[in-house]
């Protein structure tokens, strides 16, 4: 019986929810995302992708926010990213049988990093289907065994060097 009412109101729920497009730039709604927000309760999902990254295979991800007041008014979001390059040249370094210095050499690494980002914003919706959000988060990466809190784009590294807060902002469309 429980789980009849579950499924009845997530069935409920999606009836009574509203389709947003997103253009911009930001941790949560990327360059381009497609975002799900259920009425009944302010939860919002997308899937979205960041920016273009030549050197990748796949950047993209999935994006869960809570909206305090509704469509207009803060909200706290998590974003979670998934960064995959099948054949990402490095150099290595070749060393003689006495351990001296024989030269570099490429090597071909397979990259599969998790980019993670929890953070706040704002969003006000000027009309019934047109508004504009800001939003600024905390960024960290998950890879090599370890968690890290930077990440080289050209050399597809990570490190601890330097924190970065990323903000964004840009233009939502709903219907």
């Amino acid at each position: 019986m429980k789980k009849t009412i579950l499924l009845f109101v997530l069935l409920s729920s999606i009836a009574f929810a509203k389709t947003s497009i997103s253009l911009g730039g930001g941790p949560y709604h990327g360059l381009l995302s497609i975002e799900q927000t259920f009425q009944a309760i302010p939860l919002s999902v997308n899937i979205h992708i960041p920016g273009y990254y030549s050197k990748y295979d796949f950047w993209g991800g999935i994006g869960v926010a809570y909206y305090f007041n509704g469509d207009t008014g803060p909200y706290a979001f998590h974003s979670s990213e998934w960064i995959h390059a099948s054949d990402w040249n490095r150099i290595s370094t070749i060393y003689d049988r006495n351990g001296g210095f024989a030269g570099f050499k490429n090597k071909s690494v397979e990259i599969n990093y998790w980019h993670l980002v929890f953070g706040v914003g704002y969003q006000h919706m000027f009309f019934k289907h047109f508004g504009a959000y800001f939003e600024l988060g905390y960024e960290f990466y998950a890879g090599n065994g370890g968690y890290y809190t930077h990440f080289d784009r050209d050399h597809a590294t990570l490190d601890n060097e330097e924190l970065v807060f990323p903000a964004g902002f840009g233009l939502k469309f709903s219907f």
